[in-house]
């Protein structure tokens, strides 16, 4: 049994599709990236905040320790 005739197959729907897909993932990396670089700055900010109070903490704690001292040295 034979068949004949034509087929008219129009790929630029599928093309479409495609483009849209890869356009699509693009604007999802790169938000994907975004935020990357949102989160790695709040971290850095975290990490130097508490780096900071540290610091404070431990001036504060070196303070009364060194004013005994003086008035050890002082007293003798």
């Amino acid at each position: 049994m034979g068949t004949t005739g034509t087929m008219d197959i129009n790929l630029t729907t599928f093309g479409q599709s495609i483009n849209a897909g890869t356009g699509l993932a693009a604007e999802v990396v790169g938000g994907v990236r975004d935020q990357g670089d949102l989160i790695g700055l709040a971290i850095g900010l975290v990490i130097a905040i508490g780096l900071l109070f540290g610091l404070i903490f431990l001036v504060i704690g070196v303070i009364p320790k060194l004013i005994a001292k003086i008035k050890g040295m002082k007293a003798a």
